[in-house]
């Protein structure tokens, strides 16, 4: 989930008080075997709700870094839709290093593939300007 941070909590990194942000981009970026960038980085953009989803296409476990993708895909900010929260935060090292995966638990099988859902965050921009504090 993608949130815009409260200007009370601006410099920590609570949430509390933050409220969705619809339409924000984040990028799924991905390391092959080799520790290389792979080519299926992937985009996605978050509901109304401030949820985002999207898919890592068909993939063998063993194709990733360390053949685990919670080691080898991260997520980042890219994008907020709102001018007036639009300011990266490091929660979850969404700006600096990436959000990691972590297992949600959830698998099904669909048309003879195996399916895992990963989750991440939450991630927060930040407004770019809030009062001072006193």
């Amino acid at each position: 989930m993608v949130h815009c941070q409260s200007c009370a909590q601006r410099n920590t990194h609570s949430l509390k008080g933050a409220k969705p942000l619809p339409k924000a981009e984040v990028s799924v970026i991905c390391h092959d075997a080799n520790n290389r960038v792979m080519v299926r980085c992937r985009r996605a953009v978050a509901n109304d709700n401030g949820y985002f989803l999207t898919e890592l296409d068909e993939t063998k476990v063993s194709d990733f870094y360390m053949g685990d993708p919670r080691k080898a895909c991260y997520v980042r900010l890219r994008a907020s839709p709102d001018f007036e929260c639009n300011n990266s935060t490091n929660i979850n090292y969404s700006s600096i290093e990436g959000a990691p995966l972590h297992d949600e638990g959830k698998r099904w099988a669909d048309h003879g593939y195996y399916n895992v859902m990963y989750a991440t965050g939450p991630l927060a921009f930040r407004p770019a300007i809030c009062p001072p504090k006193h």
